[in-house]
């Protein structure tokens, strides 16, 4: 048998085809390690499972993929100093260098470009009155979020810089969703911040890459541990029927959401009591309601996670969250205690796969979940400029469900949480074809139901 590096020495020197072929025998041959590692060469990986659905996306609807953040910036800036920061960040992380490229197979494949392209577009609004300069703002992060860009050509980000006063500027950040997820903001601010502050000294290469990252679960879910892995995973869902799709397709709607604080805050008292943190509680209330609706004792629920299962891949930029089904069981009648510690279980042995993506697990077909559930903890990092106060600005409303849902059609909302000032809100994101907003803030009074009563009678069987 040919020793792995004769035959590495000899792919050059195939067609395309019969090359690609090669290295997936080669693969088979090597060990995948249950982290991502550097891999080996420059050479173009395949995408993630995620990117390759937001590419296929894309191609039948524009700018579908694109994610937008403004931040506004008071004090003494040096607008110079700021593209030359920014020029490094794109350096620093291959991610946002990266495009996608068709192979003469058909198969996508991610190519890192050596040097950055910023695209930056200025505007001088100094000129207008506060009302009005505050009215085009607005329209500028509106046009941004709609911001076509490609995956393909490499377009994938687009930063847009607003000069109110000598003082006062709003810098405005496109990006693309399959290059760029909500922990990477923070990782973007605080590498521009360093940028900003040190100069051309700062910003070494991450750890690792975002196409480390790809390359390895490409090789891993092809390898057999990933192989057993997905066939377990999808043993545990056999029996959970596909979400169905709304005859209409898919249409997006949004509205703000919010938790009273009374019986919620009492829940949560329980919830901690029985070692469940405020997700979980909130999680296990959510499938009561759930279970209610549909008369049925069993419930899938996603709920998107970070995806960075390896220290190492926390200080990279990418698109790394994934969707994490969660099954959680309610027959025999339980009470919220109990229920509560069936919560806890599931989550954890929930969380324990994440590595897995939910495109291949469910390999196509719709989900067996239609609610997606999330209680945001991103880390939170300030853009620490000397001398400049940064604020965040209120920006468009996101793309969640066809970030998350692999038919976005078989999906009914996504409510995404967020714990501030001692508020419990945030957005819920949902299908018109399947909801209306009366049907998706009745999930939200449901959960407060089902926590007001689990408090008054914890020891209760829960009626489903």
């Amino acid at each position: 048998m040919a020793d792995p590096a004769g035959l590495e020495g000899a792919l050059a020197a195939l067609p395309e085809a019969k090359r690609e072929l090669a290295r997936l025998m080669l693969a088979a041959r090597r060990p995948v390690p249950a982290h991502p590692t550097p891999r080996s060469g420059a050479g173009p990986v395949p995408p993630t499972a995620l990117q390759s659905r937001l590419w296929r996306r894309e191609r039948a609807h524009p700018a579908v993929a694109t994610g937008s953040h403004a931040l506004r910036l008071t004090g003494p800036l040096d607008p110079r100093r700021l593209v030359d920061a920014l020029t490094r960040v794109l350096r620093r992380h291959e991610a946002l260098r990266t495009r996608l490229t068709v192979s003469t197979t058909g198969q996508p494949r991610l190519h890192v470009d050596e040097e950055p392209v910023l695209r930056l577009t200025r505007a001088d609004l100094s000129g207008f009155t506060p009302q009005a300069a505050a009215e085009r703002v607005a329209l500028q992060s509106t046009e941004s979020a709609s911001t076509v860009l490609d995956l393909e050509s490499g377009r994938t980000s687009a930063f847009r810089l607003l000069r109110l006063a000598p003082d006062e500027h709003v810098l405005i950040l496109a990006s693309h969703l399959a290059v760029f997820d909500g922990w990477s903001s923070g990782v973007f601010l605080a590498d521009l911040a360093a940028g900003y502050r040190a100069g051309p000294a700062g910003l070494a290469p991450p750890d690792l890459q975002f196409p480390d990252y790809a390359d390895w679960q490409h090789r891993w879910i092809a390898g057999p541990d990933g192989s057993a892995e997905l066939a377990r995973r999808r043993a545990v869902f056999a029996a959970d029927p596909p979400a169905p799709r709304a005859p209409g397709g898919f249409e997006r709607g949004h509205l703000p959401v919010r938790l009273a604080r009374g019986p919620v805050d009492a829940g949560l008292e329980l919830g901690a009591a029985e070692g469940a943190t405020p997700f979980m509680t909130l999680l296990a209330a959510l499938a009561v309601v759930l279970a209610r609706r549909q008369s049925r004792t069993s419930q899938v629920i996603g709920t998107p996670a970070a995806g960075r299962f390896a220290g190492a891949l926390e200080g990279a930029v990418g698109q790394f969250t994934t969707v994490v089904p969660i099954r959680l069981d309610l027959a025999g009648g339980p009470t919220f205690r109990e229920l509560l510690h069936r919560t806890r279980a599931a989550v954890a042995e929930a969380l324990a796969h994440q590595r897995l993506p939910v495109d291949v697990l469910f390999d196509g077909t719709p989900p067996p979940y239609n609610v997606l559930f999330a209680l945001h903890n991103y880390p939170s990092v300030p853009l620490d400029l000397p001398g400049i106060e940064v604020g965040q600005l209120p920006g468009p409303p996101a793309r969640h469900l066809e970030l998350y849902s692999p038919d976005p059609a078989a999906a009914l909302a996504c409510i995404g949480l967020v714990e501030r000032d001692g508020e419990i809100g945030g957005t819920a994101e949902y299908n018109r074809h399947a909801a209306t907003p009366e049907d998706v803030r009745g999930l939200l009074t449901g959960i407060e139901d089902v926590l007001d009563r689990a408090v008054a009678a914890p020891a209760s069987p829960l009626t489903t």
